[in-house]
């Protein structure tokens, strides 16, 4: 007997014994996964690249989101201090320790 007689003989044996493997051994559900095969891993359409341009996709809308809000209240804390004199002189004095003349600044730092 040839080599592939033998190799003939022993898949009807196997098809005969299991559903999974006549299933398997079909010639459409075997061109069917090469073509799935092809499709998740082409290097121009690939199923890995479209996810990972999904998420970074979805990473910049978060961000463009959350700077959207940064600038809000950066426009609204501009609005606050250049509207009232006052204001404008806490946050000189909180932030970058101004004072006025013979005055002591005194800095005190919280323990964390």
């Amino acid at each position: 007997m040839s080599l592939f007689s033998k190799a003939k003989e022993r898949i009807s044996e196997l098809k005969a014994k299991s559903p999974v493997v006549r299933v398997v051994l079909n010639k459409y559900f075997i061109a069917s996964f090469i073509f799935l095969l092809l499709i998740l891993f082409n290097s121009r359409t690939s199923l890995t690249q479209m996810l990972h341009s999904m998420s970074t996709l979805r990473r910049q809308k978060q961000e463009e989101i959350y700077y959207r809000e940064a600038i809000k209240a950066t426009d609204s804390r501009i609005q606050q201090l250049t509207s009232n004199k006052d204001t404008l002189e806490m946050f000189a004095r909180e932030n970058y320790y101004f004072q006025e003349d013979g005055e002591d600044v005194f800095i005190v730092e919280k323990d964390n």
